[in-house]
């Protein structure tokens, strides 16, 4: 029997439905233009380009394809970035004799290293400008609704989760 308690009888949504809405708006919303307004460039690297070292910073040798599809990046698009993080000296393409010769594999570089060190203290000193605003109890609710959210969006995208967020 399907629930259908949130329509009313000519099937329109509820009052209670639109607060739901409402809500997923505000937070989208001000999610959006928090994001906006940390700003694309973080020192030497770009929002993108930081996200890509920073996965390289963690699996030291990533297939290609494995990267952009972590990044959601078409094929065509990680290659585009990685040519300017190659040519930069931060990313380093190769073959490896132990692997498939047809997987291509990045590292970070040492220079890409430091890179992404001065860029992830511009990033930090913007996230610390713009929470300072916020209580200590403020930013801990903070971290953890959004570490909640990463955590079940992971789980959710991994088949762990119902619709509800449900283990």
């Amino acid at each position: 029997m399907d629930d259908t308690s949130h329509l009313s009888q000519a099937g329109e949504a509820t009052d209670e439905d639109n607060t739901g809405n409402d809500q997923v708006a505000a937070i989208a919303y001000a999610l959006d233009e928090w994001y906006s307004s940390l700003g694309r460039q973080f020192g030497p690297l770009s929002r993108p380009q930081r996200r890509m070292l920073r996965l390289l910073r963690v699996d030291t040798q990533v297939r290609v394809g494995d990267l952009g599809e972590q990044l959601g990046l078409t094929t065509a698009g990680t290659t585009r970035m990685l040519d300017k993080l190659e040519a930069m000296g931060y990313a380093k393409r190769s073959r490896t004799d132990q692997h498939d010769q047809r997987q291509v594999y990045v590292t970070l570089t040492l220079p890409g290293a430091v890179a992404l060190r001065d860029a992830e203290g511009v990033f930090l000193e913007r996230m610390h400008t713009f929470l300072k605003v916020l209580s200590p109890a403020e930013q801990t609710t903070l971290a953890q609704l959004l570490r909640a959210l990463s955590e079940r969006q992971q789980a959710s995208t991994h088949g762990l989760l119902d619709d509800a967020g449900q283990e």
